[in-house]
């Protein structure tokens, strides 16, 4: 079946709402200001007989990659790390065109990008804002290497340390 622009795009919608995660990594690096980073991936993880849909995904969006996903031989991803794609074309799209299953995951990756690209995670407590927000996405976090008590009490303890030395 040959679907026209407009089916294609309502398509690819309901796909990503099944197959795509919005989701925001969280890693400890000493040199960050404040110890962590929040890394947002957008991605669409499909068996590799089904590959096709991930390159009609990155056609529509005009922008990430397609790749094997490291440690799965049969699976391929479409994934977009750019912060500059992510605020120019993922996130324009999916605000135009309507989730539903993951809508409140995208809502919340939206709000934590766009504050990324303008720098508020620079301030500590707007960090600590965008941190708890990020840890309902996705179940809750259960699947997290962190948690959030702990990485709160670390920008503490960092800011003591910080303070003392000073």
């Amino acid at each position: 079946m040959v679907m026209n622009k407009n089916q294609l795009t309502y398509y690819l919608t309901g796909f990503v709402d099944g197959e795509g995660c919005f989701c925001i990594a969280l890693k400890n690096q000493k040199s960050a200001k404040v110890r962590w980073v929040l890394d947002p991936i957008f991605h669409v993880t499909q068996h590799v007989k089904g590959k096709n849909i991930l390159y009609e995904c990155q056609k529509l969006l005009n922008c990430g990659i397609v790749i094997k996903k490291y440690g799965q031989k049969d699976t391929m991803q479409f994934i977009v790390q750019s912060r500059r794609e992510l605020v120019d074309k993922v996130i324009p799209f999916f605000k135009k065109y309507k989730l539903i299953t993951k809508n409140k995951d995208f809502e919340i990756f939206a709000e934590v990008v766009e504050a990324l690209n303008q720098h508020k995670h620079a301030d500590k407590e707007e960090f600590k804002r965008l941190l708890k927000k990020v840890f309902t996405m996705n179940g809750e976090g259960k699947q997290r290497r962190y948690k959030l008590e702990d990485v709160l009490k670390s920008l503490e303890s960092s800011e003591t340390i910080r303070q003392t030395q000073n």
